[in-house]
């Protein structure tokens, strides 16, 4: 078999469930490290930004928690320089909005009537009917509409929670428009993903590691590498994902991993 250099690894639901790190998952990432993998954690949560997740990552003793990407950062390669994008998600997809020189307008009432370029949703916890009709007007009225992702939920330690997809779902049928989505599993977080690793990066060398099929599983069929589903976050929600191995959590996936690096 060939040997795994990279590891693709989810968060939620995978490293922790909303504030608890979930048993195991900081060791089996340095397990992995140490066996000589090079982890790279890849997240459709978009509402903080990425160093908000390092920082996490870093004060529970994780090494190299900087190689994280997440949606809000790949829904931001999709805005052209100047652009002006309507923000109805949370400061993790401002900031990459800024970031790639576009040009984030807060969703107020200052908004409405403004030229908007494109609106981007994902996760927004202060998601309210005004905002819907906002970023509904934008669209009906050119402006394109992007997604972070289509989760409709999220693992925490209390149970599932709704996902930026929900929130999408409710401005797509608000619009009539389909929304294109720039996480897990589409193109754009792809493409971010073998910009960031760089050249050397090969699908046959590489594993995602992930709790929800439809996104991690469908991700891992995109970029050409094999699957590992953990249980410790949502349940299996698409029977059709070729999955390579099924385990309870990431210490377990830790332990098929290190033999093959």
């Amino acid at each position: 078999m060939t040997s795994i250099r990279y590891i693709i690894c989810d968060l939620d639901g995978v490293v922790w469930n909303g504030d608890s790190f979930i048993e195991g998952s900081v060791e089996a990432i340095t397990q992995l490290q140490r066996g000589g993998a090079s982890v790279w954690f890849v997240t459709n949560n978009s509402n903080k930004p990425p160093s908000h997740y390092v920082q996490r990552l870093s004060d529970a003793g994780v090494d190299q928690a900087h190689q994280l990407l997440t949606s809000a950062q790949a829904a931001a390669t999709l805005i052209e320089c100047d652009e002006r994008v309507l923000i109805c998600a949370g400061p993790g997809v401002e900031q990459a909005v800024s970031e790639a020189g576009g040009a984030p307008i807060a969703n107020t009432e200052d908004a409405v009537g403004e030229r908007i370029d494109a609106v981007i949703v994902g996760l927004h916890t202060e998601f309210d009917y005004r905002r819907l009709d906002r970023a509904a007007r934008a669209v009906r009225s050119g402006a394109r509409l992007i997604g972070t992702n289509s989760d409709t939920t999220f693992p925490t330690a209390t149970g599932e929670a709704p996902g930026g997809g929900a929130i999408l779902a409710a401005v797509e049928a608000a619009t009539g428009r389909e929304a294109l989505l720039a996480g897990k599993p589409h193109a754009p977080m792809a493409a971010a993903v073998a910009e960031r690793v760089g050249p050397e990066f090969l699908p046959e060398n590489a594993v995602m590691i992930g709790d929800r099929y439809s996104t991690d599983g469908r991700f891992a069929a995109e970029l050409g590498c094999r699957f590992i589903a953990v249980s410790s976050g949502v349940k299996p929600d698409d029977e059709d994902v070729v999955v390579w191995k099924r385990v309870p959590c990431l210490a377990d996936a830790a332990q098929h991993v290190v033999g093959d690096c």
